[in-house]
């Protein structure tokens, strides 16, 4: 008896694994078949333009949608709902002349069927037409600005002009936002302690909407040794009448500033260029005058010089 008990036990477990496995095929079998029917339904699809003209940019509107009615099967609609959520939609015959354009949908039905799968059929869209705003591109050739100066080696600075190549660039952007463009900025240097002669590729910073020519250029530059001096060198009244005679407490000054040490042997006092303006004197009432540089030797830098302003004394 329990033998029998044992084995009724096992065909029970059995035929019940038998039962489930035929209940879940039977299921599934009527899965597929209710989703190969065709259904009509209604699925969400985001909108992708494309064929844009060239002279053409789209504003930053919110990503565009629309609601397709299409009969499909139902494994392609659950593919729609789950997966497949973009369609194209061409601006090729698009007329850009005002600043806002209205994109026909019905007018390409046939092309946005196309995009469904072979089974489905396209009913209707929603909306029928869709309101596009944009700008007219614009191309216009814009000077690369210089660089900021990056980190030297203590006693070493640059000795020339930065040398830019090219120096301007053409880009094309909305034409109010390249209007605005004063020049084109370049990405900081990398690179500290700097003691030789600069030659590099840097990034041109980048600006929305605005397309460059190219992405970087090519910065050029002479980098040496500096050494400080200073020296004393006379100051000049400019615009003086020739009825009138003017002295200056003091009539020189000391200047100091910044030169390659190769050269610093050539500079020479006469090289500076320091005047007072006599007009100035119709605008100042405490006898003093300000001190301005008119002329100095190329390639030094950092010029000072004491004292910044001067007592007069005028004379008839």
């Amino acid at each position: 008896m329990h033998f029998n008990s044992e084995y009724f036990k096992f065909f029970k477990k059995k035929r019940l694994r038998f039962f489930s496995f035929f209940f879940a095929l039977s299921f599934l079998f009527w899965i597929i078949t209710k989703l190969s029917n065709p259904y009509r339904s209604q699925v969400s699809l985001k909108v992708r333009f494309v064929d844009i003209p060239s002279t053409v940019v789209l504003n930053n509107d919110p990503p565009v949608g629309l609601i397709a009615d299409i009969t499909a099967s139902g494994f392609e609609l659950l593919i729609y709902n789950f997966f497949k959520s973009q369609i194209d939609v061409s601006l090729a015959d698009t007329h850009f002349l005002k600043e806002a354009v209205q994109v026909n949908l019905l007018n390409q039905k046939f092309q946005l069927e196309q995009q469904l799968y072979q089974s489905a059929s396209l009913n209707l869209i929603s909306p029928p037409q869709i309101n596009l705003s944009f700008n007219k591109l614009k191309r216009k050739r814009i000077a690369v600005l210089s660089p900021e100066e990056p980190s030297y080696r203590a006693g070493y600075n640059r000795s020339g002009d930065w040398l830019i190549k090219p120096d301007s660039l053409w880009v094309i952007g909305p034409d109010a936002k390249v209007d605005t463009l004063k020049g084109l900025m370049i990405e900081r240097f990398s690179k500290v302690n700097i003691d030789n002669d600069i030659y590099e590729n840097l990034k041109l910073v980048g600006v929305n909407d605005i397309k460059f020519e190219q992405e970087s250029v090519l910065i050029e530059a002479k980098v040496n040794r500096f050494t400080e001096r200073s020296m004393v060198s006379f100051i000049n009244i400019k615009n003086l009448p020739d009825s009138l005679a003017m002295k200056l407490f003091p009539q020189s000054l000391e200047v100091s500033y910044l030169v390659p040490l190769d050269r610093a042997v050539e500079i020479q006092s006469t090289d500076f260029k320091f005047y007072c303006d006599f007009i100035d004197t119709k605008k100042n009432s405490d006898n003093s005058l300000k001190i301005f540089l008119e002329n100095h030797p190329s390639g030094v830098q950092n010029i000072r010089w004491k004292p910044e302003q001067v007592d007069y004394l005028i004379r008839k």
